[in-house]
């Protein structure tokens, strides 16, 4: 009963966007501390936020990023450079941990022969193309959005029962030579910053489009990751400016 009153809540938020306790008290024909116990948990859970008197539905800016299947065409050609690069930086019998993203889909289709990982997925789809590896594949948890990336309070205990991953390799928003590494998804955002912290490698793997824009959160700085991985389209100054604070590979997408 109660997790169905929770899911109605975020239902009705979804519908009017905010809500004061009042109304949902009356709706459910509970207390006002029955709703605001409710309210606790599922602001904990990252899905709505409190206000005085009610809640508003949880904001993110997810819907500036273009759906999955467009992003797997923009820049396709780069992309797949971009994940060959990825895939010879990758050792013999390691934890990694995969990121969600477009990017990150085609390294996937590149590590379908090996056998000798443990992989950690944070993207249904990225899973689902590993499974037939013979790899390790453990999937994150928790609440999932739209594209199916794992995000939420079981994610986070997901990587709270684990040992220190060997590599991570992940994918952004934006990036912006002064404003660093940015994502537009609080919750996929705080879930990147979790992993950066609980891997000994970081190589982020970002095409010429993401850079110059800037997502609304800041996920890390350059001196935060060990490689950047890019392409020719990216201009040479903005390479340049990074360079003092990580390596950086530049790939010639494939004709």
């Amino acid at each position: 009963m109660k997790s169905s009153r929770q899911m109605e809540i975020i239902d009705i938020l979804k519908r009017d966007k905010i809500v004061s306790t009042a109304v949902l008290a009356s709706r459910f024909n509970v207390s006002i501390e029955t709703i605001r116990r409710d309210l606790d948990y599922l602001e904990k859970q990252y899905l709505l936020k409190k206000i005085y008197g009610g809640a508003e539905l949880y904001h993110t800016n997810s819907e500036n990023i273009p759906p999955l299947p467009t992003r797997n065409i923009q820049a396709h050609a780069e992309k797949e450079a971009i994940a060959e690069a990825a895939r010879d930086l990758i050792p013999e019998n390691i934890t990694l941990a995969l990121d969600a993203g477009s990017t990150i889909g085609a390294l996937c289709q590149l590590l379908n022969c090996r056998n000798d990982l443990t992989i950690i997925c944070t993207d249904v789809h990225n899973a689902a193309q590993l499974l037939p590896s013979g790899s390790r594949i453990y999937m994150m948890g928790g609440f999932l959005t739209l594209d199916g990336t794992s995000s939420g309070t079981q994610a986070r205990e997901f990587l709270s029962s684990i040992n220190d991953i060997d590599l991570f390799l992940f994918s952004t928003d934006g990036i912006n030579p002064a404003g660093g590494i940015t994502n537009d998804d609080t919750l996929i955002n705080d879930l990147k910053k979790r992993l950066i912290k609980k891997s000994r490698q970081k190589i982020l793997l970002a095409d010429h489009t993401k850079f110059n824009t800037k997502g609304f959160y800041k996920t890390c700085d350059f001196t935060e990751i060990d490689v950047l991985i890019t392409d020719t389209g990216t201009p040479a100054d903005v390479i340049a400016s990074v360079r003092d604070s990580c390596r950086v590979i530049t790939v010639e997408p494939k004709l």
